[in-house]
């Protein structure tokens, strides 16, 4: 009979942390509403050097009965079709993450409103 070998080592936490710093917004170049079907976006460039954009996935086609048009935001290292997220966001996070920022463009500005009626469309 093999002995089993007990695991000597540190496991990873299955845990996040409770707060993850997020990445600062040095400059938006880009905002839009997708063809999907009502999917939405923001680029920026990062106080890190790299380019994000934060995405919001509709719910048009997914889930028709919800009471949020939209998913929770992503922000995903470069482009949302690299499929490379960084950070799921809560509402809440994404409302105190936007709240600062500004960019004249009407499609940012619908955007924002999404994240403040938590997921609930214009």
């Amino acid at each position: 009979m093999s002995r089993k070998k007990k695991f000597s080592g540190s496991r990873p936490s299955l845990r996040r942390p409770p707060y993850i710093r997020l990445m600062k917004v040095a400059k938006i170049w880009a905002a839009d509403v997708y063809r999907d079907g009502g999917s939405y976006g923001f680029c920026f460039d990062s106080d890190d050097g790299n380019w994000y954009e934060l995405f919001l996935g509709t719910r048009a086609f997914e889930i028709p009965t919800a009471q949020e048009s939209h998913f929770p935001p992503v922000i995903f290292l470069e482009s949302v079709n690299d499929k490379k997220p960084v950070r799921h966001l809560s509402w809440e996070e994404a409302m105190d993450f936007v709240a600062p920022l500004r960019f004249n463009n009407e499609r940012f500005k619908e955007l924002v409103s999404i994240i403040e009626r938590s997921g609930k469309s214009v």
